[in-house]
């Protein structure tokens, strides 16, 4: 546990250091990396970050010119569902009503977040991980989706579509895979991107 603290905050010191380096603020740091400030802030003071964080900061670390983010894609506050609120049909629908909120680059003004529970999807996923979904998205085979059923079942899963079923894949491989009909989706969203909420 102390080694991976200290990994942890490491990076936190390689952020700075490049900061430091490039003679730029946390600001701007976000900005060139597609990041919201706050989130430059947190990885500093040792939170862990994301996979798609690191990409961004060897690229960043190795010269390589500024990726000009696509237009559609903005730094947003979007609403935070709990897994539990996930399992009702309201807190689809009355996104107002949300566990709190988080800050994430999108390319959907609809996204929502929810906190992930259970290990299904460790060691890659694990329990906590925010999951940013996209409602204007359709998802299809491939894609990591949050799925509710109409008996009110959350699922963080890989999609495989097949026919008239779907088949929900886990990447922990103690759980096995879950098939079925697709008249038991209720609602289904692609996920746009992840992040680990804890340490």
């Amino acid at each position: 546990m102390q080694d991976r603290r200290h990994a942890t905050n490491n990076i936190g010191q390689r952020v700075k250091a490049l900061r430091k380096k490039l003679g730029i603020t946390q600001l701007e740091c976000a900005k060139r990396m597609g990041f919201v400030r706050n989130y430059i802030s947190l990885v500093e003071n040792g939170r862990k970050p994301a996979h798609h964080f690191m990409r961004e900061l060897e690229r960043l670390e190795n010269g390589s010119p500024d990726i000009e983010h696509k237009p559609a894609v903005t730094t947003s506050i979007i609403p935070l569902l709990s897994w539990t609120q996930a399992g009702t049909k309201e807190a689809w629908e009355q996104v107002q009503d949300h566990a709190g909120t988080t800050g994430f680059n999108v390319a959907d003004p609809k996204a929502v977040a929810v906190e992930i529970r259970g290990d299904s999807m460790a060691p890659q996923f694990p329990q906590d991980t925010i999951a940013i979904v996209y409602p204007s998205s359709t998802a299809k085979s491939g894609d990591l989706v949050v799925a509710r059923l109409n008996d009110g079942t959350v699922l963080f899963k890989r999609l495989h579509v097949d026919g008239e079923h779907y088949t929900f894949i886990s990447l922990n491989p103690i759980y096995p895979p879950v098939t079925v009909e697709k008249s038991r989706i209720e609602r289904m969203l692609p996920v746009g991107g992840t992040f680990q909420n804890h340490l």
